[in-house]
């Protein structure tokens, strides 16, 4: 799967690297948080354990998007992964109108880690034109025994000049009853600052697990746009 989207990736690129952006990004996170469930505390809840995080996106004008992300992680004792990777392409677009859509394919990889541990999602959006985005996941994930969907909603009202107020809710569930569906929730406020970006929110879910209980969560970030 991976070479599929290293392809599609690639192909996208060659046909429209003349009209196309890339960028890296740079983040600090004091938790990595994937649907509020830490994936940088393991066996150290009670410690500040924070992320680096980094990522490098390639954009084209006719909508067609590719990159790579990645971030340390940390998911216990004696548990082999260390650095996630994610690959993921797709294609979006926004209409005068406000409407927009988005469809993609995500591979999730850890560093250390069998290959048992990795797995591919599938994304569809749609951006409504009062600004709410709604995203559906669809995931077969071996480690999990079945599959694993995720739907999310995201809006941000803008605040003052710089500032908006930024929230999220997902629902997550599992085919296989050996694991707990929950749900999501955020909130939190943006700031830019010149070329950092801050964000400070609160998150927590509804699952019975100390990983997932409600916690600030702090991320500063900064972009650099490479061609």
């Amino acid at each position: 799967m991976r070479r599929v989207i290293l392809s599609l990736a690639l192909a996208g690129m060659a046909g429209s690297a003349a009209a196309g952006s890339g960028s890296v990004t740079l983040t600090l996170a004091s938790d990595y948080l994937f649907d509020g469930v830490s994936q940088t505390q393991g066996d150290d809840r009670d410690d500040f354990n924070p992320a680096l995080q980094a990522s490098f996106d390639f954009a084209a004008e006719n909508g067609f998007y590719a990159g790579i992300w990645g971030s340390n992680v940390d998911f216990g004792d004696g548990d082999p992964a260390d650095i996630e990777v994610d690959l993921y392409a797709g294609f979006a677009r926004t209409l005068e109108s406000g409407w927009g859509w988005d469809f993609g394919v995500l591979r999730y990889t850890y560093t250390g880690a069998p290959s048992s541990y990795d797995y591919t999602e599938y994304m569809a959006a749609v951006t409504f034109p009062f600004g709410t985005t709604a995203k559906l996941y669809l995931a077969d994930d071996d480690a999990l025994g079945g599959n694993a969907n995720r739907f999310k909603l995201l809006h941000s009202f803008a605040l003052a000049e710089g500032w908006s107020l930024d929230l999220e809710a997902t629902r997550t569930s599992y085919s296989n009853g050996a694991f707990e569906d929950f749900t999501h929730g955020q909130i939190g406020v943006s700031h830019s600052l010149g070329a950092f970006d801050a964000y400070l929110g609160y998150s927590d879910t509804s699952r019975d697990d100390p990983l997932a209980d409600g916690r600030l969560l702090f991320t500063l970030s900064t972009s650099l746009d490479v061609f």
